[in-house]
């Protein structure tokens, strides 16, 4: 399988924004062929570009916070994204690099990454087939990117040879078309002396034998990953900004680091905000469902590291806190004076740590990495212990599994393990004491799941068990492990591992081999190596057998997991609420609550008070918006002023959903363990079957073919829509003034207006004109002779604003032209499984209440006819439907989960309805099926021209039913319109 990848709306913004930025700058194209082109990075254009976006004045582009718009102003054009970790920012800045060459014309980019694993990372995304496949398409082959990786170098014998990545990557040239240059480096390379400040026997570009000196002189765009890991004060940040000199540094990371003085969060010009709360609440990532195992049965020894001397005699004091008593540890000595449970853990160093985020700690002889203010347990370190967190970890992985192979496309699941040490689990060879009791408990729930499924006869769960067997036949070959030290092995079986893992993620992601025997590696095993730089997709589970020690983003150690699945296809599942598992020892019991104020608090900007939203809900409510205010003071919630009382947000959140306008939603983050389910009612589902198999049949979308003749009168329509445009650049000049009242200013004049316009040759601009129309070559050629027959093009016409009114008139033709000229034909073929079935057409139990509606109301009686066995809803004109459908005409309703019927749109895109209705006329017959789609708006004339056809077109779908003698009608619901009303005037046709 290759993984294959889509172009997603919050990628594109975020290229928008940062594009954008350097929209009508002046460039210097007189700068050697081997640099970038110049511009000056205080060009005031630039400033404005920024501030446009900044405030939201740009369409598409939501504003940035007012406490997150600051500058830095260090000599370099500063830029930053912020991308929650999960949704694509290495494809994002990937794609950068093309864009700002397609755009601009740069050719030299720096990735700077700061470990070995984000640097694998990123190379095998950036070298991947599916990754140039994606480019290839989205660029026509006509842009290329040439990368270069700086790996440590090899010492040789005799001239001393410039490190051949570096000499690739400055001597590309801006007059190889279409070339773009990438050199990707960590921090460490970038610091190191040996590589990066030696004098070589060998030079390039003319003079220049230092390689700090060569990639200066190509004035690069510096890309840095993980920004909280570059802080301003490090070597690494001051190397490249006194060695490299670049002409920008664009940072993308889903945590910046804090500048030392103010607290505040460093961002620099930050053009693009995608934090937690969004990528959550718009299920950009999966949920998070956090579970503990409790064993209370007896005590455990609590430590708690109190201070430390790194000084010699080098001594960590902990307290016991338990008993309150201090305990010093020597270097070395073992923590078992303390408690038994300790024993094998010593203390191995004081002072400095390797951990990214604890500069001075005490380092644990099981890699552990401890900063003041942490605390051990003494239980986790039993074997029990882990035994019961493995077990646990196995009934949630099968439990997850099943549910994803028998899916219509299946998808493959992984679970995560982070463990203490490599030797537990590789042992003096392969196999450790752990990696063997893990294969133990496994082999045993291998045995019981097949047990469990071979009296099942359905085909899936017949190849389900094959698939078990397999596993059984070869149980090691379920798991494998990468830890740091495997980089320097030579055993084969390691090698392998570390490649599957590190680097190949389709082979993680496939069910076979490619000799077509089973794949069944789905266990893996890290210390913490795999933290950061590393994903997977299909992880669905990560298992903590031993406390990470320190306080590091919660955020950070969920995501590994966080990326939404792709199935066995390499299609990326989106529009369902998927759920991580993270399943950690029982110490870290307040680790959700953390979680969700960790995502909440990147939100920012959320008010301390509800003082302005108070009205609305309690008009969402229809309550009195005083007797809300005492509810809620009575509760805790607020106080007196109506402000939020500390550490009750998530409770009010919880309890009264329509407050949390901008915190994380309700159903995203679950600290029980568990994704919430709602029950599927069999009985009810029994009187949908025939309307749900029938909407979820394979509809093909069927153009009418244009004629010659229509082709030529479509041509001729958009050439006279007046698409000619020139592109105007302007000076803009900012003087400072002193005003009476606000104090020095800044007042903005317009100098100078100027032609912008760049032409490209002809055959080009037909080409893309066909490329994003269709239409024929020769036919757009014919049009543009006449309409050049009839008056003289203008000397700059084949331009890219001309081409893109060219498009955008076309598109306006084709939604008018063929409102009436498509059809839905019905593919006869089998309906596999469904978000309501199985494959087989048994309806499931139960299904995520995320897919159904994020919020719940436990104290409303749900309805006798709803399909679910619970009342959940994603808005009140939802909550409505569901209370107010208890009609007698009604026989059996119910939300439509999320996104799985799209119906096709003729000019691109879909759109997917919102409840289903059996309804029955007065003589009592079952005589229609009804399908409904809500809208935010309160009338049918407020909705935009592009979405009223979106409605036109989803009647022609339903209503292509009707000639398969089916009855069913389809209709948008407006906020003004009663379900009662609309359900009442239909049974009345």
């Amino acid at each position: 399988m290759q993984i294959r990848l889509q172009t997603l709306e919050h990628q594109q913004r975020a290229l928008s924004a940062l594009t954008r930025v350097f929209d009508g700058v002046d460039f210097d194209p007189s700068t050697p062929s081997e640099a970038n082109v110049g511009f000056d990075p205080a060009d005031t254009r630039i400033a404005q570009n920024i501030s446009e976006i900044q405030s939201g004045l740009v369409d598409g582009l939501e504003a940035i916070p007012r406490p997150w718009r600051g500058s830095i102003d260090d000599g370099v054009l500063g830029i930053d994204a912020k991308m929650e970790t999960g949704t694509g920012k290495t494809l994002v800045y990937t794609q950068l690099m093309y864009e700002l060459n397609r755009l601009y014309g740069f050719t030299k980019f720096i990735v700077m990454v700061p470990s070995t694993p984000i640097k694998e990372g990123t190379r095998s995304f950036m070298q991947s087939e599916y990754a140039g496949k994606y480019f290839a398409d989205a660029y026509g082959g006509r842009l290329n990117l040439q990368l270069d990786v700086l790996d440590p170098q090899k010492r040789a014998k005799g001239r001393k040879m410039f490190p051949s990545a570096i000499a690739n990557f400055v001597h590309g040239s801006r007059l190889s078309r279409g070339r773009i240059s990438a050199l990707l480096m960590t921090d460490g390379m970038l610091l190191s002396k040996a590589t990066m400040a030696a004098d070589y026997d060998q030079t390039v570009l003319g003079t220049a034998s230092v390689p700090y000196e060569a990639l200066r002189q190509t004035r690069p765009i510096v890309i840095m990953d993980e920004p909280h890991r570059f802080r301003r004060e490090n070597k690494a940040y001051q190397a490249i900004l006194e060695e490299i000199q670049p002409s920008a540094i664009f940072r993308f990371g889903a945590t910046f680091p804090r500048l030392d003085k103010s607290g505040k969060t460093d961002y620099n010009n930050l053009v693009f905000n995608l934090g937690a709360v969004e990528a959550f609440n718009e299920q950009l990532v999966k949920g998070v469902a956090i579970q503990y195992p409790v064993d209370t049965s007896e005590e455990t020894t609590r430590l708690k590291l109190t201070s430390m001397s790194a000084r010699k005699p080098k001594q960590a004091t902990f307290q016991n806190l338990d008993t309150g008593k201090p305990l010093t540890f020597d270097l070395g000595e073992s923590l078992s004076i303390a408690d038994g449970a300790f024993a094998g853990i010593t203390i191995e160093s004081i002072g400095k740590t390797e951990h990214p985020a604890i500069k001075s700690g005490v380092t644990l002889s099981n890699g552990q990495v401890l900063a003041a203010g942490d605390t051990l347990a003494a239980r986790v370190y039993s074997d029990t212990y882990q035994s019961l967190m493995m077990q646990q970890a196995l009934e949630n992985h099968f439990e997850v599994e099943w549910e994803n192979f028998r899916r219509a496309t299946r998808v493959k699941t992984l679970t995560l393990f982070f463990i203490d040490s490599i030797e537990s689990y590789r042992g003096d060879g392969t196999s450790g004491h752990l990696r063997l009791r893990f294969e133990e408990l496994l082999a045993a729930k291998l045995q019981t799941e097949i047990e469990t499924r071979q009296s099942d006869p359905s085909p899936v769960a017949q190849e389900y068990v094959a698939y078990l067997k397999a596993s059984l036949a070869e149980v090691p070959a379920t798991n494998g492990g990468y830890f740091a030290a495997d980089n320097s092995s030579t055993d084969e079986a390691i090698k392998a591992e570390v490649d599957d893992i590190l680097r190949n993620k389709e082979s993680l992601l496939s069910f076979n081999e490619r000799d077509g025997s089973p794949n069944t590696r789905r266990f893996l095993f890290s210390k913490w190596t795999l933290r950061e730089g590393w994903d997977n997709p299909n992880v669905f589970q990560i298992v903590k057998l031993r406390s990470s020690g320190s306080e590091i983003s919660k955020l950070q150690e969920v995501g590994r997991g966080l990326r939404l699945p792709v199935d066995a296809k390499g299609t990326r599942l989106a529009g369902e609420q998927f759920y991580l598992t993270y399943l950690i020892d029982y110490t870290e019991s307040s680790f959700a609550n953390s979680l969700i104020s960790e995502i909440n608090a990147d939100a920012a900007v959320g008010s301390a008070t509800i003082k302005h939203l108070l009205p609305k809900v309690a008009a969402e409510l229809g309550v009195d918006e005083t007797a809300l205010f005492i509810e809620l003071l009575t509760k805790g919630f607020v106080d007196s002023d109506k402000n939020l009382e500390p550490g009750r947000e998530n409770d009010l959140f919880e309890a009264y959903p329509a407050f949390n306008k901008t915190g994380l939603k309700p159903d995203k983050i679950r600290p029980d363990g568990r994704p919430r389910r709602v029950g599927i009612r069999a009985d009810r589902y029994s009187e949908l079957k025939e309307l749900w198999e029938t909407i979820n049949a394979k509809y093909y979308l069927r153009l009418d073919n244009l004629s010659s003749q229509e082709v030529d009168t479509c041509v001729d329509v958009v050439l006279r829509a007046d698409i000619y445009r020139k592109l105007t650049g302007r000076v803009t000049q900012d003087v400072m003034v002193q005003d009476a009242d606000a104090g020095l200013n800044l007042r903005s004049e317009t100098k100078r207006i100027f032609d912008a316009t760049e032409t490209m040759p002809y055959g080009e601009w037909l080409r893309l004109a066909y490329e994003q129309t269709f239409l024929p070559i020769d036919r757009i050629h014919a049009g543009l002779v006449r309409l050049n027959a009839k008056s003289a093009l203008q000397a700059d016409f084949f331009n890219r604003a001309t081409l893109g009114e060219f498009v955008a008139h076309f598109a306006e033709w084709m939604q008018k032209e063929f409102v009436e000229r498509f059809s839905y034909s019905r593919i006869e073929g089998v309906v596999n499984g469904t978000a309501l079935t199985d494959a087989d057409g048994t309806p499931l139990e139960s299904i995520v209440q995320g897919n159904i509606g994020v919020h719940r109301d436990d104290n409303v009686k749900v309805p006798e006819k709803f399909l679910y066995d619970t009342f959940v809803y994603d808005s009140p004109k939802e909550r409505d439907n569901i209370r107010d459908s208890k009609l007698d005409e009604v026989v059996v309703y119910g939300k439509i989960p999320r996104r799985s019927i799209k119906v096709p749109l003729y000019f691109g895109g879909t759109t997917s309805p919102d409840f289903m209705y059996v309804l029955k006329r007065d003589d009592g017959k079952l005589s229609l099926n009804f399908v409904v789609e809500t809208k935010d708006v309160e009338k049918y004339s407020d909705m935009r021209e592009s979405e009223q056809l979106r409605m036109r077109a989803a009647e022609t779908f339903f209503n292509s039913m009707k000639s398969e003698n089916f009855d069913v009608t389809f209709k948008p619901q407006v906020k003004r319109e009663d379900i009662a009303e609309m359900i009442k005037r239909i049974l009345e046709v």
